[in-house]
């Protein structure tokens, strides 16, 4: 029997802690979170007694080692204390990303885990869903010649940004990290993978151009309850979390972030008066976000491939959109469904149909992906072909964005990336 502690019970815990006790022969043995209520939440489903949970992190490390391998899924600037934390006492550790908004941070633990022999694998966990990795199996084949350009679109939905990035745990870059690593280091490692080598220079421009004071409607009150455009509003809360009128909700499975039950009078009972509910009450045009909600990343890598990538928060859906060009053809590639296009020059267009999971069910299968590579970590049988997301690999994706923060600060002035800390061999 191999068995896990998970510290962090949002959603992303959650779901690692949930596929990885559905999996035969694994255990959860202890878990943590500074909210009984997501304790209660999975007390029972995962057969735990009151003495494996914990809301007091201290006295959760301080049981010592009563696990193979830690789940580290807490918020983003708490992952380097709980990875050191962990690490000491002898654990292996599946690392919910970003590792940390520091790159110092990120070097330290992955220098320590080497230098103590500790597995580190970080839940960058498109590399696991199926689609990307046919992605990458095309680029290696070499169907595409010399690969030339990449072009890669993170479109965040407008209900998706407003909860997280707008209203939600992820709106500060002095309480967790820049939009650029929360959301995007996923697209930076992808693109690190599929290029094939370290990032040589970059540039960035970005800013908060929507979600702010100067676009408030006249007159718009400070929460939606009370606010003249309540019945009108697309950003107005009741609609993005239980609906209005014929209207769907935009963003159901988001009252996880304030409301313990999904039912409508609870989730907005919660969002008048409950403490976090508040949060997600707020009027988008009023609130203390201060992450960009647009940002552009130009990059020019080691081996000549030049990449742009862009995340933006206007758009009706969640998606990526990638465009790769090569010697020998192109590849266009949008995951909102299941097919890649491969245009090779002076041939037919070839459709390429790709079994997926909806991203809603877990990045595309990724994130079921990553918790089975756990579990092969653990039995120590990992392919030694396989492509996987140690902490090694996860530091160069950490370093662009620490580089494109830098180049964004500077006016959009080019980077070179030995101005960035790198591990040192």
């Amino acid at each position: 029997m191999y068995t896990v502690a998970v510290i962090g019970l949002g959603s992303r815990g959650r779901n690692y802690g949930g596929h990885l006790n559905a999996m035969p022969d694994v255990k959860i043995t202890s878990v943590c979170d500074k909210y009984q209520a997501k304790i209660d939440n999975v007390k029972s489903a995962w057969k735990l007694d009151d003495k494996a949970c914990f809301t007091d992190e201290d006295a959760f490390f301080a049981q010592g080692k009563v696990a193979d391998i830690m789940v580290i899924a807490t918020q983003d600037k708490d992952h380097y204390g709980h990875a050191m934390k962990a690490l000491g006492l002898g654990y292996d550790l599946l690392l919910e990303k970003p590792v940390s908004p520091n790159i110092a941070e990120c070097l330290e633990i992955e220098k320590y885990a080497r230098e103590h022999n500790r597995k580190v694998l970080v839940c960058h966990v498109l590399r696991y869903a199926n689609y990307y990795r046919k992605i990458k199996e095309l680029l290696d084949s070499g169907v595409l010649g010399d690969v030339k350009l990449i072009k890669h679109d993170e479109h965040i939905s407008w209900w998706h940004f407003c909860h997280s990035y707008v209203r939600g745990n992820w709106r500060r870059e002095e309480d967790t990290s820049p939009m650029l690593l929360a959301k995007c280091c996923h697209d930076m490692d992808l693109l690190y993978w599929f290029a094939g080598a370290k990032c040589k220079s970059l540039s960035s421009y970005g800013s908060l151009s929507f979600f702010n004071s100067d676009n408030a409607p006249e007159g718009a009150a400070d929460s939606c309850f009370d606010c003249k455009y309540k019945d009108e509003c697309i950003y107005e809360c009741t609609y993005q979390y239980v609906g209005r009128g014929c209207k769907k909700n935009k963003f159901p499975w988001g009252t996880y972030a304030f409301s313990v039950s999904p039912k409508k009078a609870d989730v907005i009972d919660a969002l008048k008066n409950g403490e976090r509910g508040r949060l997600w009450s707020r009027c988008v045009f009023k609130c203390d976000n201060d992450v960009v909600d647009c940002q552009t990343v130009n990059m020019e890598m080691e081996n000549g491939v030049r990449i742009v990538m862009t995340a933006n928060a206007f758009n009706e859906k969640d998606h990526r959109h990638t465009e790769i060009r090569g010697t020998r053809g192109e590849l266009i590639a949008d995951d909102t469904g299941s097919v890649i296009e491969l245009r090779l020059f002076d041939k037919k267009k070839k459709k390429i149909i790709v079994n997926i999971i909806p991203v809603i069910k877990g990045h595309y299968g990724g994130d079921e992906g990553v918790t089975k590579a756990t579990v092969d970590m653990l039995k120590g049988e990992l392919d030694p072909k396989g492509q996987y997301t140690w902490i090694s690999e996860t530091v160069e994706s950490h370093r662009i964005v620490t580089a494109a923060e830098l180049s964004r600060r500077r006016g959009g002035e080019k980077v070179d990336m030995s101005e960035i800390p790198d591990i040192e061999r």
